[in-house]
């Protein structure tokens, strides 16, 4: 039922910002409040999602850094959408797709461990 309330929550939340849009300040900050209130609400979600990941990755036998890298690109993917949407309520679209685009670097940084790995054991059959 938690579907339920974040739904509730959200759109109680956007009717304020909408009723509260002439005066902007009012209507902006309804919306970031309403959004901390929702990421608040997802976040304890996420250890449950940590347990489920590290215990699927343990059941099959892969290295948890493999399952480590993917909960941190999730993470950051996370966290830079919420970023860029909030930029995006403030009409700053530039800003938006530059969070995006720091999203996407960094999530690819934390990948080239594993590609490193990877590329590393296919020279090892190769040769």
């Amino acid at each position: 039922m938690d579907v339920i309330k974040i739904g509730v929550i959200g759109l109680m939340g956007a009717i304020l910002a909408t009723t509260l849009k002439d005066d902007k300040s009012y209507g902006f900050l309804i919306s970031v409040a309403t959004g901390l209130v929702l990421l608040f609400l997802i976040v304890p979600v996420f250890s449950d999602i940590f347990n489920n990941f590290t215990e699927l990755g343990e059941g099959i036998g892969i290295n948890s850094r493999y399952v480590s890298v993917m909960i941190k690109a999730l993470g950051v993917a996370y966290v830079s959408m919420f970023s860029s949407q909030i930029c995006r309520d403030f009409g700053q679209n530039s800003i938006a797709d530059k969070i995006e685009l720091g999203g996407k670097v960094i999530i690819l940084l934390n990948a080239m461990t594993v590609i490193n790995e990877l590329i590393g054991e296919m020279l090892s059959f190769i040769m």
